[in-house]
């Protein structure tokens, strides 16, 4: 029988399965983490997992602590329904009605209703696998937002049109802010490895190893998981990758909009930072901060991170991160795994608090680029030129953008290159209509990768063919460790000297010595961020 022949034969057989199923009221079905779990059919054959529990949840005395075994539920489990997120505030959903907003459209902007909780530890599943299919690759989404905001279960990152097209999609939640990265003397006494602080990392881990323990039976491939995220999702995944502990858990990796060079943050100031954060809750002990209402720890939070008291993010621990994340990839230590990665043409147009707080006149800025920069100041000066007050912003916007995503995303591509394993380079540039404003802004490239559609986002024709290309690249990355896909254009490796990238825009085309000169001075700049040797 011909591969022609087979293909509509299995359609067909996956259409009576799904008929016959429907007919009888029938779920899919599948044993996954010593549990019997039941889901919901999507189309023929096409099936999702909602709310599946990974860990046992952190609550009382498990707060702060790392992610402790799930107890298998007996009897049939229901996975209809999402889980809630992780307890946050809803500056998330602000941030994208300010964009909503930019393109003219903020009567259509209708987030869900947010419902969070500290029990938060579940994941999601689309599939289209089931049914005795050859394995699948699998895709791991760690979801952005700042590591104070985010869910697996947005509507943005819904994964059933990668999953229809040949993937097992796998969402996760992670602990967030203070209940995902609190470091203190008294939780770094309780540890076997004497640290505290990256209980989100260690919840990403359980969730992989869950995965790879468990995605069989949803079709998936244990032996080809590519893990994926955006913004905090891939500054985490750069984590990940620089941590001994993540060995063997994904094969392939694609960071979108990382910040590699800024992780710094030591295990010592953050337990000052935490030390300082129980004081002002009136906690003299970590155990009366356990008992705290997670409402009011949120609100303290937020207001010392307002006051810029506390920093949220991984912590350089010498175990979990045994150095900053940029070291140990400029050392080549990282974890041995193709690498996609890349930014967005302008991702600082929709992230202004992360400018530096100055007066946007030429003579500020200017002292801004000395007092940054030293020696190399005149020639970032020259880069990013600001002829005038008005010309500042855009000066600020341009070189925060490169400082901060482009230049490390490249740096992720040299370093992974000069490792010798695969490495490729992109920059998304589409910019939608009545968007030149913010141009290609910060998480644009997400409902592109996942598929879904915005309603506030203006799109037109091209928007869906660049849709249709970003989805086979990644997938033809996470079936084969090459995002080579026949009938679009050749996506170069990456040599770490010509610097061979993919511009994704309304025409995908390859190119090379993405924002260079830039780079070569921002990257002089990275060590200082990193200090001392741990």
């Amino acid at each position: 029988m011909s591969l022609r022949s087979v293909v509509p034969a299995l359609a067909l057989a996956s259409a009576h399965c799904f008929s016959a199923a429907a007919a009888a009221n029938e779920p899919p079905i599948v044993t996954a983490g010593g549990e019997t779990l039941a889901g919901q059919w999507l189309a023929p054959g096409e099936a999702v997992f909602r709310g599946i529990p990974y860990s046992a949840a952190p609550v009382g005395d498990l707060r702060w602590r790392p992610p402790a075994p799930h107890r298998p539920r007996a009897g049939r489990q229901s996975a209809l329904e999402f889980a809630p997120a992780c307890v946050q505030t809803e500056r998330l959903y602000d941030w994208e009605r300010s964009i909503a907003t930019a393109f003219g459209n903020a009567d259509k902007f209708t987030p869900p209703p947010l419902r969070t909780s500290e029990d938060c530890l579940y994941l999601n599943v689309w599939t289209a696998s089931l049914g005795g299919r050859p394995p699948a690759p699998v895709m791991v989404w760690i979801h952005g937002g700042s590591n104070v905001n985010g869910e697996g279960s947005s509507p943005w990152t819904e994964g059933s049109a990668l999953a229809r097209q040949g993937a097992v999609v796998v969402t996760i939640n992670y602990r967030l802010g203070v209940f995902g990265f609190l470091a203190h003397p008294a939780l770094s006494a309780e540890s076997p490895k004497r640290v505290s602080g990256n209980y989100a990392l260690l919840d990403q881990l359980e969730a992989l190893r869950w995965v790879k323990a468990n995605v069989r039976a949803f079709g998936g491939d244990p032996d080809r998981i590519t893990a994926f995220g955006e913004s905090a999702g891939a500054i985490d995944l750069q984590a990940l990758m620089a941590s001994p502990a993540a060995d063997g858990l994904f094969h392939r990796a694609i960071t979108q909009s990382g910040a590699l060079a800024f992780i710094t943050t030591r295990l010592a100031a953050a337990e000052a930072q935490g030390t300082a954060l129980a004081t002002a809750a009136g906690a003299a002990t970590v155990d009366e901060l356990r008992r705290q209402p997670a409402a009011d720890l949120l609100k303290l939070v937020e207001e010392q991170r307002s006051a810029g008291k506390l920093g949220i993010g991984p912590v350089v621990d010498g175990w979990l991160l045994p150095d900053v994340p940029g070291r140990v990839f400029a050392a080549g230590e990282q974890r041995k795994v193709p690498l996609l990665t890349g930014s967005n043409g302008r991702e600082m147009t929709t992230l202004s608090g992360l400018l530096p707080p100055i007066e946007r006149t030429v003579p500020a800025y200017r002292k801004w680029l000395a007092q940054t920069a030293g020696p190399a100041a005149s020639r970032l000066e020259e880069l990013y030129p600001a002829k005038s007050d008005a010309e500042v912003a855009a000066a600020l916007v341009d070189a925060f953008s490169d400082l901060v995503f482009t230049c490390t995303s490249r740096m992720a591509a040299r370093a992974t290159a000069r490792a010798g394993t695969p490495a490729y380079l992109y920059q998304f540039t589409r910019v939608p209509p009545g968007g030149d404003s913010l141009g290609a802004y910060h998480a644009a490239e997400i409902t592109y990768v996942f598929g879904t559609r915005r309603p506030w986002l203006p799109q037109e024709a091209v928007d869906g063919r660049i849709a249709a290309a970003v989805q086979r690249y990644w997938l033809a990355f996470a079936a084969s460790g090459k995002p080579s896909v026949e009938g679009l254009p050749e996506w170069p490796t990456h040599d770490g000297v010509s610097d061979r990238y993919l511009d994704i825009g309304p025409v995908i085309e390859a190119k090379a010595g993405l924002r260079r000169a830039g780079c070569d001075v921002m990257e002089t700049l990275y060590p200082a961020l990193w200090g001392g040797a741990r």
